[in-house]
């Protein structure tokens, strides 16, 4: 029984329980939301005594170094001393080197961390100011050689950040950066293939850099990259992109204006549209979407009726906010800013699709498809956890009625909406895309058409943006903000079994239960004392 010190309090690990089970089994509130070491939400730091490697597994050097591990994959094997997330450890310290407007609304920082960041073109990095505001961008340009990072700001109407990047922030100025994050970059080994990049705005800049990437791996398929904007204005990086051009045969960049006046050299109507006017099979291709999430969302679904296999497709949609400043604690600490997304609404039910629930055998074919969906989910070491004590059926009833519900208009349904069910789970594009494209390759294999298959991943589509996020967001209940987390205790009105040691408790026994789980406890397990 390996023992855990915690906040000056001293706990012990039963046989094969992880570190995140005792402290649930204590009632002592962490941070968490997988459970299988997937989100990294649970992340806390060993001070002394090792974590088993599993426990640090995706983790990056220098915070595996500094004795960071996830909790919720760590049966301790060893005594450890257990302290919370250091700010300074997660966020690294970056100088701006330089700023320069590529266009009136395009903005290029060089930043240069500290210490050494490991990165690919593509992904992106957290950027955090000195009062705490905190924004995603994508990086631009090659690892370079100096360290120096690239990223490219567009100017957003009431946008707290890039306002004060364009008009506040100077040369030399300190911020600070997490990351890297993300996985739309350059995929190696595919050399002779065919690679098509669509951007809007500022989504050019990553596409920039995996195009630079990629000529420098050598890669010797024609390279195909569409940038657009409404105006001539919002244009940028053309003498760079012509140099490319001339120097790279197989590189081809076309510039498009989708507003009525469009300059010589530039190709009419949004960079989406021209391209896969000029591009009809994908089959064979690479495809890189960055920049406004509307064409993001629209390009995907074309690409994939032309063709495009979803392991080859990698999207970055740009989700920009416009609060204002984060304000700051009392005790000086920034108060930590809620992910922008909590604001959307629910998307409203869409209009009936007869034609897809008669091609579901008026729901036979459906039930089938979502008990060999599910079986797959409950089997996927990155789906299964977020649905731990929640029985296969259970979720195949839940799913069918939903559906049933969205395709005949019937009024079937009566759990929770989508935003309100995955309010506390860290769902992440890469994930958010892994479910979708486990169910497409369900649907297909019992026969829906593939215009039918499109139209139900449109359907999923409309929740995007109220499931993926990077931290859990408050339940909502009668305009009333319920805890993320934590423990209180209750009478039972009948008897139950303990979630950890599944002893019968009998009704009328106050017990410990978890607020968003509902996991309940024993008085054997509440005991708040490990044993000397």
């Amino acid at each position: 029984m390996a023992r855990i010190t915690f906040k000056g309090k001293l706990y012990a690990c039963r046989e094969n329980e992880t570190v995140l089970q005792a402290f649930q089994r204590y009632g002592v509130t962490t941070p968490f939301s997988c459970r299988n070491g997937v989100c990294y939400t649970c992340m806390l730091k060993n001070v002394n005594g090792d974590p088993p490697a599993i426990a640090q597994a995706g983790l990056r050097p220098g915070l595996r170094k500094l004795g960071y591990f996830l909790p919720c994959t760590c049966i301790p094997e060893t005594e450890m001393e257990i302290e919370p997330p250091c700010d300074a450890d997660l966020f690294l310290p970056v100088t701006v080197l330089k700023k320069t407007k590529l266009s009136p609304q395009i903005c290029k920082l060089l930043l240069k961390p500290v210490a050494t960041f490991y990165f690919h073109p593509g992904q992106f990095i957290h950027l955090r100011r000195p009062d705490g505001l905190t924004r995603n961008f994508s990086l631009a340009g090659l690892s370079r050689q100096d360290g120096v990072l690239e990223i490219h700001v567009k100017r957003i109407a009431e946008g707290a950040m890039s306002s004060w990047i364009f008009d506040v922030l100077q040369e030399g100025d300190r911020l600070q950066i997490e990351g890297p994050q993300g996985h739309c970059c350059y995929v190696k080994g595919r050399w002779d293939a065919p690679v098509l990049l669509i951007g809007t705005g500022s989504g050019l800049g990553p596409l920039l850099g995996i195009v630079q990437e990629a000529l420098a791996q050598g890669h010797t398929g024609d390279i195909f990259l569409y940038h657009g904007s409404r105006r001539e204005a919002g244009l940028y990086a053309r003498d760079l992109m012509k140099k490319l051009s001339q120097a790279h045969p197989n590189f081809h960049a076309v510039s498009c204006v989708s507003g009525p006046k469009v300059p010589d050299g530039c190709a009419a109507g949004r960079a989406d549209e021209v391209a896969f006017a000029r591009h009809a099979d994908l089959r064979q291709s690479l495809v890189y979407l960055c920049g406004h999430p509307e064409m993001v969302q629209a390009a995907k679904k074309e690409a994939l009726q032309r063709g495009a296999k979803e392991d080859n497709l990698h999207a970055d949609p740009f989700i920009h906010a416009h609060e204002t400043p984060k304000p700051i604690h009392p005790e000086g600490t920034p108060i930590q800013e809620r992910e922008e997304a909590s604001t959307y609404e629910e998307p409203e039910d869409p209009a009936p699709d007869p034609e897809i629930w008669h091609a579901l055998g008026e729901g036979r074919l459906l039930h089938e498809i979502l008990t060999d969906f599910y079986t797959q989910v409950y089997d996927d070491p990155q789906l299964s956890p977020f649905f731990a004590g929640v029985t296969k059926q259970r979720l195949i009833e839940k799913q069918y009625n939903f559906l049933y519900q969205l395709l005949t208009g019937k009024k079937v349904y009566f759990g929770e909406r989508p935003k309100t069910a995955h309010h506390w789970m860290v769902i992440s594009e890469a994930l958010f895309d892994r479910r979708e494209v486990m169910m497409a390759n369900c649907l297909r294999k019992h026969g829906l058409p593939e215009p039918l298959i499109q139209r139900l991943r449109a359907l999923e589509e409309r929740y995007r943006k109220v499931i993926v996020k990077s931290r859990p967001w408050p339940k909502i209940v009668f305009g009333e903000e319920m805890p993320l987390d934590g423990y209180d205790e209750l009478e039972l009105t009948v008897g139950s079994l303990c979630d950890s040691c599944q002893a019968d408790i009998p009704k009328g026994q106050v017990v410990r239960y978890h607020v968003r789980l509902g996991t309940i406890f024993c008085p054997k397990c509440m005991a708040n004392q490990a044993a000397a």
